[in-house]
């Protein structure tokens, strides 16, 4: 019930959001690059859409707001098979609370552990930290 309450405040604009949950919605809102201040909670199963994250480093940057980061996969085979490398200069947002991604390789240099209360990153392998760009 809660998530059409989300989708009646902005039928058609999944940007103007709150919280996205699903792939194609997600996928939507990242290839448009507006919006998303209002962001708060992103929950996404990898196994429909890997292609959600394709624009995620200008994205990310965006969502002020974000506090609760959830990426996961419902099957196991899945989990083993995908891995995820975040870009060069990739940052997440200084609100983040809560982050479970699955299958991630790589976290930025400079991540904010600050207000972080909880993190998962169950089925991942973290190979190298990433540089932030203006550092380098």
């Amino acid at each position: 019930m809660g998530w059409e309450v989300i989708r009646q405040q902005h039928p058609k604009d999944p940007n103007k959001w709150s919280r996205l949950w699903n792939p194609d919605d997600i996928y939507h809102a990242f290839m448009s690059e507006e919006g998303m201040k209002n962001v708060e909670t992103i929950s996404v199963e990898l196994s429909r859409s890997k292609e959600v994250f394709a624009n995620m480093k200008k994205v990310f940057a965006k969502m002020k707001k974000l506090r609760l980061l959830r990426v996961y996969y419902s099957v196991d085979v899945m989990r083993k098979k995908y891995k995820i490398s975040l870009p060069e200069g990739f940052e997440f947002p200084r609100e983040l609370r809560y982050l479970h991604w699955e299958g991630l390789e790589t976290l930025p240099l400079n991540f904010d552990l600050e207000k972080l209360v909880a993190i998962n990153l169950k089925c991942s392998n973290i190979k190298k930290t990433l540089e932030n760009e203006e550092a380098s």
